[in-house]
């Protein structure tokens, strides 16, 4: 008769137990914070965007407001505070692309001459998206630094009209007075009405400037309202 299989050694299976007691034993060690901080931000931001499902109504009105109670359990998670602000920065820039979208349609309906090249299109997609972010971004620090819901609206009509108006939305920055015009050129908004114009309509523009600033503008933004976070959620 054959005689029997040699049992396998058993040093493998002792091998095997020990490492996964070890696991139990030493947690794995955490990413790096720079393999950490767009998860973060890609977690946060689709958190806002779920929020679409249950109140459609952020699409029509945009009044930004503390979120009650959330912003103090979010805090004491390891997610880093920039990574909180940027991803709502850039949720509400997806919403804001939505409406953008809207009005696209509508002024291509109207028989506005729109251009519809699919990078031009990309263009217009990432100019709003980054202006959005620093404008959430410009109310979020508005409410850490006034810490109330009406002083917040007033503040923000405050300083968004003259934002607007000392723009390049409504009329050229050649005809605007001195003053106005030294206005216009380190208002972000101005960037871009110019950036959309000219990917748009074709109009001369500085797209290389008009995206730089907006980038900077958004960094910015994203770093006052990390600064703020903390009395934000007070």
């Amino acid at each position: 008769m054959s005689e029997a299989p040699a049992a396998p050694p058993a040093a493998s299976a002792d091998r095997a137990r020990a490492d996964g007691i070890g696991l139990l034993v030493q947690p794995p060690q955490p990413r790096a914070g720079w393999r950490l901080l767009p998860a973060r931000v890609v977690a946060m931001c689709v958190v806002e965007l779920q929020k679409l499902r249950h109140d459609r109504t952020e699409l029509y009105t945009r009044a930004v407001e503390r979120d009650a109670g959330v912003l103090n359990k979010l805090l004491v998670t390891p997610t880093p505070r920039s990574a909180l602000i940027t991803g709502k920065a850039f949720a509400a820039g997806v919403k804001s692309l939505i409406q953008a979208v809207v009005v696209i349609v509508i002024a291509a309906l109207l028989g506005v001459a729109l251009t519809w090249n699919p990078l031009r299109l990309l263009g217009v997609a990432a100019a709003v998206i980054l202006g959005s972010a620093f404008f959430s971004c410009l109310s979020m620090t508005i409410a850490g630094i006034v810490l109330s819901r009406d002083r917040l609206m007033g503040f923000g009509q405050a300083i968004t009209m003259p934002l607007f108006f000392g723009s390049n939305a409504l009329y050229p920055v050649a005809v605007m007075p001195g003053w106005l015009q030294a206005v216009s050129k380190v208002n972000p908004l101005s960037y871009q009405v110019d950036a959309l114009r000219g990917l748009l309509l074709g109009t001369p523009a500085h797209l290389a400037a008009d995206f730089g600033v907006l980038v900077v503008a958004a960094a910015l933004g994203i770093t006052a309202a990390s600064c703020l976070l903390g009395r934000l959620a007070r």
